[in-house]
This record gives structure tokens, sequence and C-alpha cells, in this order.
């Protein structure tokens, strides 16, 4: 039991300094997310341009701000890897990608104490990630032409035992899970809704 109340004793104070302050991230988890392994999708159009229309708390219970990766960053790379004017494009429109929320809580869970908990690893935290993304397309003559509104989710508990390199590695693929996602449904709701700006070449 002693070592039990040591440990949890640690994990509260490494959590509390994680909150005031951003930890450096180490091995494979300080990687920055991107798409630049995948082919862009071409667009006939004048301009893209992206928002952000959601702004991050900067406070707990939001973590994401602690983060090198993150929902806000995630959509801001989606939009510079993933979308490009298609060579010669000479349609007016305008298409734009708004970032309406990014927000990344992390929420205490509680856990067994005494004899009950001794032999458990419970989880100790639950981190959960939303992430929604709006995309139009608009004419300066004719105004909005089409739109899409995305929403993906991830979650995931973090066992008490884990050390703040296996948090960190566990909260990044986290942020896989959800820019997955997020590639996923945003490309299939371009080409689904405005599959006329698509060019294959």
């Amino acid at each position: 039991m002693l070592r039990r109340g040591i440990t949890l004793a640690a994990a509260m104070m490494l959590a509390a300094c994680t909150e005031l302050t951003p930890q450096p991230a180490m091995g494979p988890a300080a990687a920055r997310l991107t798409f630049e392994h995948m082919a862009p999708i071409l667009l006939d159009v004048a301009v893209i341009d992206y928002v952000e229309a959601w702004v991050q708390p900067g406070a707990p219970p939001d973590i994401g701000h602690l983060h090198r990766n993150s929902p806000p960053t995630i959509a801001r790379a989606w939009v510079d890897h993933r979308l490009a004017r298609a060579p010669g494009a000479a349609g007016p429109a305008v298409l734009g990608v708004i970032l309406r929320e990014g927000s990344v809580v992390s929420t205490p869970l509680p856990v067994r104490a005494g004899v009950a908990g001794l032999f458990r690893d419970e989880a100790d935290t639950r981190i959960e990630a939303r992430l929604s993304v709006d995309v139009e397309l608009t004419d300066p003559q004719a105004g909005r032409i089409a739109g899409i509104a995305v929403t993906v989710t991830a979650a995931r508990d973090i066992p008490e035992s884990s050390s703040l390199a296996a948090r960190e590695a566990l909260y990044f693929e986290l942020m896989e899970k959800l820019a997955a996602a997020l590639d996923r449904e945003l490309e299939n709701g371009i080409r689904a809704e405005m599959g006329f700006l698509v060019r294959s070449f």
C-alpha cells in the first residue's frame, strides 16, 4: 500500500507540473503529425483559405496547448498538405476551411484504494479529443455553393502505471487516430459534395 501511495502521489505531482508547464516531447512522440506523405487533392478554385474560428482554452481540463500535436495543428497540417489549387485552375470559387472545435480534454478517473486496487493497474486518466471542421465553397457572384461539416472524435484511457514517456506515446497515438479519421471524412465529403472541383491530374 505504501508503494501504491507513493506512486499515486508522484503521479499527481507530475500531472500538476505538466498542467503548468509544457514538457518537452521525447522519442517517437516528438514527431510532428503531417500529411506530407499523401497526394494532395487538386481543386479548381481561386483561393484555399483556412480560418481558426476556435481558440484553445490554454487551461485545464483542455491539454492540447501542452503538446506538439493537437487538433488545431492537425487541421492546419491537413489544409497545408492535402489541399492544393490545380495547375491552371481558372475557377473563381473560394474554398474556406474553418476550424470550429479542436479540444483535448483530460479527465481524472477514480481508482480503487486499499487492497482492492493494490494488484490492479487501473486507468487514472481519460483523454478525449474532438475536432470539428467546416468546408465551404463560395463564389464571388453566386455566394455559397456547397459545404460540408465534419466532426471526428477519439478517446483513450491511460493506465495509472504509465510513465510520462508512455503517456506521451499514448497521446500521440490518440492524435494519429484523430488525424486519420479527419483525413478520411474530409476527403470523402469533398469528393461527394464538391467533386466537380476535383482534378484527377
